[in-house]
C-alpha cells in the first residue's frame, strides 16, 4: 500500500473520529453489513487498495480477505498439504530471523535483534538414554522417584545427553510471541519447528471503529506475508513448500508456522543407532 494511501487511510479515521461523521460511518457499516460487503471492498471504498500480483495469481491476496471477512480469522483449512503449481524453497524462509535449522546461539542473536526476550524453555533426555541411566541409577542403590530423577540428570548432562526441546520469545511491546522445537544433541540441537502468533490483528470491540481497524491490521498482516514469502504454492491452504517431507511454511491470520520434517526423522534416526548400539552389546554372562 502507498504512503499517499496510508496518510488517507488514517485521514479517514480522523474524519470518522467526529460527531456528524461518525454517525455517517455508523449507517455506512450498517448498509454494509445488510449488503455482505467484503473486506477488499471495504477497504477499496475507503481509498485503500487490494494488492496485486503479476500472472495468474493476481488475485490470490485479495480472496484471502474476502474469506476472512466472510469466515473470521480462523477459517483456513488445516488438511494435509498438496502443493499445486510453482513450489517455493521454504528452507530458506525465516521468521523474524529464525530459520530452520539454526543452532541456539543463532537464535538468541536474532531474537536479541528484534527485541524479543527468553520467557521459557523446556529441557529433555531420549527416553531410551533416560532408561538406561534409571537403571544405572537403581544399579547404585539410588531409590525414590526424585532422587533417580535427580541421578538421571546429572548423568544426562555430564555426556551431554540433555537438551532444550523448545523454547518460547516474548516481544511485550508488539504483543509477537514464537515458539521453537529444537532437535536433540544428535543432531546439533537444531531448529526444526517454528510458530509464530501475533495479537495485532485481534484488535477488541464491536464498534464501526474497532472493526474497521481490526479488518486494516488482518490486511496489513496479509499484505506482509505477500511481500515477504510472494504468492503461495497451495492458495487454498496458504502454503509454501516443495511437498513431501520437504520444510513448508503455513499461514493463517495472526500466525505462521515454519517446519522441517526431514530434520526431525534424521534426529530420530541417529537415536535409533544409538539405541540400537546398546542393545547389541553382551548383556549375559552365561
Amino acid at each position: 500500500m502507498r504512503i499517499y494511501q496510508l496518510i488517507s487511510l488514517l485521514s479517514l479515521c480522523l474524519l470518522m473520529s467526529q460527531p456528524a461523521v461518525a454517525a455517517d460511518g455508523a449507517e455506512q457499516n450498517n448498509a454494509n453489513e445488510q449488503q455482505g460487503e467484503s473486506l477488499a471492498d471495504f477497504i477499496q471504498k475507503n481509498n485503500g487498495e487490494t494488492p496485486q500480483t503479476e500472472g495468474n495469481s493476481s488475485s490470490w491476496l485479495g480472496n484471502i480477505v474476502d474469506k476472512v471477512a466472510e469466515k473470521g480469522a480462523q477459517a483456513f483449512s488445516e488438511n494435509e498439504v498438496q502443493p499445486v503449481g510453482k513450489r517455493s524453497n521454504a528452507a530458506v524462509f525465516d521468521i523474524s530471523g529464525i530459520m530452520l535449522r539454526m543452532d541456539l546461539p543463532q537464535v538468541y542473536e536474532a531474537m536479541q535483534k528484534r527485541g524479543y526476550r527468553k520467557t521459557h524453555e523446556v529441557l529433555e533426555i531420549p527416553n531410551f538414554i533416560r532408561w538406561r541411566y534409571e537403571e544405572q541409577c537403581r544399579n547404585q542403590g539410588i531409590i525414590g522417584f526424585e532422587r533417580i530423577s535427580g541421578c538421571v540428570n546429572i548423568l544426562a548432562r555430564k555426556n551431554n545427553h540433555q537438551y532444550i526441546q523448545q523454547m518460547t520469545f516474548d516481544n511485550f511491546y508488539t504483543r509477537e510471541n514464537i515458539v521453537i522445537f529444537l532437535t536433540s544433541n544428535f543432531t546439533g540441537n537444531k531448529v526444526y519447528h517454528i510458530i509464530y502468533k501475533t495479537e495485532a490483528a485481534n484488535i477488541t470491540g464491536s464498534g464501526p471503529k474497532a472493526e474497521y481497524l481490526r479488518n486494516l491490521k488482518v490486511f496489513d498482516f496479509w499484505k506482509k506475508i505477500n511481500q515477504k514469502y510472494g504468492v503461495p504454492d497451495n492458495k487454498e491452504q496458504i502454503v509454501w513448500g516443495l511437498g513431501d517431507k520437504k520444510p513448508s511454511l503455513k499461514a493463517k491470520t495472526g500466525q505462521l508456522e515454519l517446519d522441517d520434517p526431514m530434520l526431525l526423522e534424521l534426529d530420530y534416526t541417529r537415536m535409533s543407532r544409538e539405541d540400537q548400539k546398546f542393545m547389541n552389546t553382551a548383556v549375559y554372562t552365561f
